[in-house]
């Protein structure tokens, strides 16, 4: 990758331009898969991409088809990417595959690359896509190719078997007993940039182009291998070009025994990595920056609940006190209760702004589960929205068990957005329903009002942020997240929610928790 802002375009040909590209593409936001589909055809790559939400498509598309490229964002509800990756890799494991996906640490990058991904690029830096398909696809035509060259060679002479184990591509033939060292292929010039005319014919010419901070160790890593019992020598290192520049390569090699044991021959290969090192430099580069966005982001939440919440806690503070003077008069009063209710109502945007960028830095939301009545706590939530809204009507129907684990105080944030979004978008003369029903294994909650339907194209995308259902006036206007957090909080407890709307019916949010208790998050 190029570590500059503004890269230049990557025209290089793909492996095979006879066909449109066949991607599939895991990611459940709709907006952010036109965004890659728009970034793919913008660096000049013709595709034909699959779009999937989830896990069961997901995992349908990879037994039916066969894709040229696999990409995948990390975060699927009730799904994630490492899961995804084994999925791929258990079905198609040549296939290159690809994150495309949000901030991750540092810990989670490195530890997707060493389970088989090809690549990461962040959603914020999508310019980056173009580039890191067309390497995917230039090395899984050259594994491919390997591949086929292993399974030939393998069939053919001693000399063609060794080259085989080694796998590389510049060819060397050294014989301990003379020091000879005989090279083979056009490749030795693209590794060297010497012609093979003028490539020594001696292991000193070799010797004396290792970089000097290399070659004691990497001299002294052969002599090791010479004399173990080890059949097979690799390192890395650097060796000098005729154009005084310095490549990367991977050498390996087959060691030949004699009768006694002795090391008298080693045939092997050698390859340039020097795109491949630069591009794991800027992989590094890449983790280093996402680690530091994460950390600016604890920075921001931790001024935004220290320098935000305390003052309002003292507004609030102030406000009750006033209101509970006997000699306040009514326009004081009135004053009094409009900062109070501006202030509750700036501690809660506050609290939802925290809990979704939390979540959304991937460590979730964190709740801690406890033994819990939840019949009690759906009574203590309506009740408090009862004296809240007392011109309202509140209904309660609950049956069966409502004991379990669960995070109380998470959970009566999730009742107390759904109702309090039910009470908003439905008429004053209207009732509000609220039903909890014990299950064998769940507790299952709906509440149901008979507000304007939810626009069909809308529902699907209520849970997302900055999403609504319908148009509320600016004095109730939130910051968007209520809904959003409340999946995270009943993805968090291995539940699922969901909300159906119609004309006939209204509006029900239905919430299943199961009742097992689930391990606390961090």
């Amino acid at each position: 990758m190029n570590g500059r802002g503004n890269a230049a375009r990557d025209l290089t040909p793909l492996p095979s331009t006879d066909r449109p590209l066949s991607i599939l593409l895991l990611e459940d936001s709709p907006l952010d898969a036109q965004l890659v589909a728009a970034q793919l055809e913008e660096g000049g790559l013709p595709s034909t991409l699959e779009c999937v939400p989830g896990r069961a498509a997901f995992v349908a598309a990879l037994e039916k088809g066969r894709f040229d490229l696999i990409l995948s964002d990390y975060n699927v509800p009730g799904f994630d990417g490492m899961s995804a990756l084994e999925a791929a890799q258990a079905v198609c494991p040549d296939t290159p595959f690809l994150f495309v996906s949000g901030a991750l640490g540092e810990d989670r990058a490195i530890e997707l690359l060493k389970r088989g991904a090809t690549d990461y690029v962040l959603k914020d830096r999508l310019e980056r896509l173009g580039p890191s398909v067309r390497r995917a696809l230039r090395e899984a035509e050259g594994v491919r190719l390997r591949k086929r060259t292993e399974e030939a060679l393998r069939q053919s002479e001693e000399r063609y078997q060794l080259v085989a184990h080694a796998s590389f591509d510049a060819i060397w033939d050294l014989d301990l007993q003379t020091d000879a060292m005989h090279w083979i292929g056009d490749a030795t010039e693209e590794v060297f940039g010497f012609p093979l005319e003028e490539v020594g014919a001696e292991a000193a010419w070799w010797r004396r182009h290792i970089h000097g901070e290399d070659r004691e160790r990497v001299l002294a890593g052969l002599q090791r291998a010479f004399e173990s019992d080890e059949d097979r020598w690799q390192d890395e290192y650097r060796v000098l070009r005729k154009d005084g520049e310095y490549a990367y390569v991977a050498a390996q090699g087959s060691i030949l025994r004699g009768a006694n044991g002795k090391a008298r021959r080693i045939v092997g290969a050698m390859r340039d990595i020097t795109e491949r090192r630069r591009a794991e430099e800027e992989r590094q580069k890449l983790v280093h920056e996402a680690q530091a966005r994460v950390e600016f982001e604890q920075q921001l939440i931790g001024i935004v609940s220290h320098d935000l919440r305390n003052p309002l806690s003292a507004i609030l503070t102030g406000a009750s006190l006033m209101l509970r003077r006997d000699d306040i008069q009514p326009w004081h009063a009135k004053a009094a209760a409009r900062i109070l209710s501006a202030s509750e109502r700036a501690t809660r945007m506050i609290r939802d702004l925290l809990d979704f960028t939390q979540a959304r830095m991937g460590g979730g939301i964190p709740v801690h589960a406890a033994p819990c009545d939840f019949h009690a706590l759906t009574l203590q939530v309506v009740e408090e929205a009862r004296t809240a809204h007392p011109e309202r009507t509140l209904q309660v129907e609950q049956e069966g068990d409502g004991q379990g684990a669960w995070d109380s105080d998470r959970m009566a944030q999730v009742l107390s957005n759904i109702l309090g979004n039910a009470l908003k978008y439905s008429p004053e003369d209207t009732p509000v329903r609220v039903e909890s029903r014990g299950e064998p294994d769940a507790i299952v909650v709906h509440v149901r009002n008979k507000g304007d339907p939810i626009p069909p194209e809308m529902l699907p995308r209520i849970f997302e942020p900055l999403q609504r259902g319908t148009t509320v006036g600016r004095s109730e206007r939130s910051i968007g997240l209520g809904l959003y957090i409340v999946r995270q909080l009943v993805l968090a407890h291995g539940g699922t929610v969901d909300a159906q709307s119609s004309a006939a019916e209204g509006t029900v949010f239905t919430v299943r928790l199961p009742r097992v208790p689930v391990r606390d998050t961090p």
